[in-house]
């Protein structure tokens, strides 16, 4: 092999990036969205004890706080779960999926009967 065979070699391994730098960029997105989710989820259990309150107004209907927030909760974590079960294809995925879209139904049920 020669320089250049090696030299293209190289920047065909490296054109989606320094694989460290990959790492970093994807861990510090992966903490944004764990800060995220950790506040709606204290919103939402603060809904539960009384502590907030209100309404959210979609399309003119009025639907509670409460409601949207453990709506937004679950479908996030079923987009997750789900998105991971389309890549790695792990049986553990699925079911977690599964379980969460349980809750994003609940959660629709709940606010469309009130």
């Amino acid at each position: 092999m020669n320089k250049e065979d090696i030299l293209k070699r190289s920047r065909e391994e490296n054109s989606k990036g320094d694989e460290l730098e990959i790492q970093k960029k994807e861990t510090a997105q992966n903490n944004g969205y764990f800060f995220a989710e950790t506040c709606l989820f204290i919103l939402a259990v603060s809904c539960d004890f009384g502590i907030t309150s209100g309404t959210v107004a979609i399309f003119e209907k009025q639907f509670i706080l409460k409601d949207v927030l453990w709506l937004t909760m679950f479908l996030t974590s079923a987009i997750e779960y789900g998105s991971k079960y389309l890549y790695l294809r792990q049986k553990r995925h699925l079911i977690y999926t599964i379980f969460w879209l349980v809750g994003v139904i609940a959660c629709l049920i709940t606010m469309f009967r009130s």
